[in-house]
């Protein structure tokens, strides 16, 4: 018996398939937290962007996209939010690989992404081989990093008496208006709705995240709170052997201000020698305010979001570039249907920038995965040319490209989806 493509998913039929996609992923179907789980996928996913497959009434294949919007470059480094799809909740069982369950779907969902208009797709890939044929592409890295605030050196210039402790409502109350301007200094923040806060405070019967069970703290600004972070104890001190080490899940800050005093914050804490830190920018920029800037330890470096452009006129126009000038492209798309294949000429002035088609000379010729990759800043053109699909028609073509995609600073996401 072949597996029944479902589309949409009715919303009765949501724990069946979350049931798959939390097996997939490694997840617990057990105790109340999945029912918890069932419930608030009940309440985000959309029927309409819900696709599956079943075979004698089981589920054996999830996938879903989400309405959301990322920071992409601005003029004078205010970034601006584009709409986008976001695609999440892709799992096939391990019963029903290579039968073309995940092309089907993934396939049909990009062909609605791109008929409503959205000019990109974007995704967190679980492994890196499988969605470069689908024609997606890397283009915010993340890091995480243990910080040594014991070690030789510390934070300069900075005034931890701008921070104070709140309580969880009052967090709950100022993390979301505090992030959503912190999001506007680099590229690639991927949108947190108002549902998004409530499992990291606990809230509507959510299942909390750590960061619910943790210390936080915000930082006055002259205009007011600009800045927040929270952490939770991950092993307590010992007089005789090691200090305490902390784990910091959110750390966002709208101004340098805050950024400073917050770390300023986490240098001074009593007894913690360890302070370990996730989905940060791989240009932290603590580095220069340390005197000894090996005191912050890089872990790892991990791909985070992957991009595909669908519309590449819209995407091109929507954001802002380094210099002004001109380039035409000759975009090579080998994903069917190829939605961003197509010659087109790139404008930017003061004004802002313009992308139309055109059927001049190109100066460079790209494949839709490398312009993915470079379009938030976060790689270069130089570094994407190394696999032999970017050809410089015009001599300079691929310096001036460089120039105008890179950005002030790499882009960074730090909210799933």
């Amino acid at each position: 018996m072949a597996p029944e493509l479902v589309h949409p998913v009715p919303s009765d039929d949501v724990e069946g398939w979350s049931r798959q996609l939390i097996l997939a992923l490694m997840g617990d179907i057990h105790g109340d937290e999945f029912t918890t789980d069932v419930e608030r996928r009940r309440g985000f996913l959309d029927p309409d962007r819900t696709w599956g497959a079943r075979e004698r009434g089981q589920w054996v294949a999830t996938l879903a996209t989400l309405a959301r919007t990322i920071t992409v470059p601005g003029c004078g480094g205010d970034n601006v939010e584009l709409a986008a799809d976001a695609l999440t909740g892709v799992s096939v069982a391990a019963t029903h690989r290579r039968r073309g369950l995940l092309r089907t779907m993934l396939t049909t969902s990009l062909q609605a992404a791109a008929e409503r208009g959205d000019a990109l797709s974007m995704l967190v890939a679980a492994e890196w081989p499988i969605y470069g044929r689908f024609g997606y592409a890397p283009a915010v890295d993340g890091a995480s990093y243990t910080f040594r605030p014991r070690r030789s050196g510390g934070v300069a210039a900075a005034d931890p008496h701008s921070v104070r402790a709140v309580d969880l409502a009052e967090a709950a109350t100022l993390a979301p208006v505090i992030f959503d301007a912190a999001c506007r200094l680099r590229a690639g923040q991927v949108q947190r709705l108002p549902q998004w806060w409530t499992r990291p405070f606990g809230a509507a019967g959510a299942a909390p995240q750590p960061s619910a069970r943790a210390s936080w703290y915000v930082h006055e600004g002259p205009n007011g709170p600009d800045g927040m972070l929270c952490w939770r104890t991950t092993r307590d001190f010992d007089l005789t052997g090691p200090l305490a080490a902390i784990d910091v899940p959110q750390f966002f800050a709208a101004t340098p201000e805050a950024y400073r005093d917050l770390w300023g914050y986490l240098a001074g804490m009593d007894v913690v020698d360890e302070v370990n830190l996730g989905e940060r920018a791989v240009d932290e920029q603590v580095r220069f305010l340390l005197a000894d800037a090996r005191a912050l330890e890089t872990k790892t470096v991990f791909d985070h979001v992957w991009l595909r452009l669908l519309d590449v006129p819209a995407a091109l126009s929507a954001r802002a570039y380094g210099v002004e000038g001109s380039l035409v492209l000759d975009v090579v798309d080998t994903a069917e249907p190829g939605y961003g294949a197509g010659r087109y000429e790139l404008v930017s002035d003061i004004s802002g920038a313009r992308c139309t088609r055109t059927t001049a000379p190109a100066d460079l010729r790209i494949d839709q995965r490398d312009l993915a990759s470079v379009y938030l800043g976060g790689h270069r053109l130089h570094e994407v040319a190394i696999a032999g699909r970017v050809e410089e028609l015009t001599p300079g073509a691929l310096d001036r490209a460089s120039v105008m995609f890179a950005t002030t600073l790499l882009p960074v996401n730090q909210t799933g989806f």
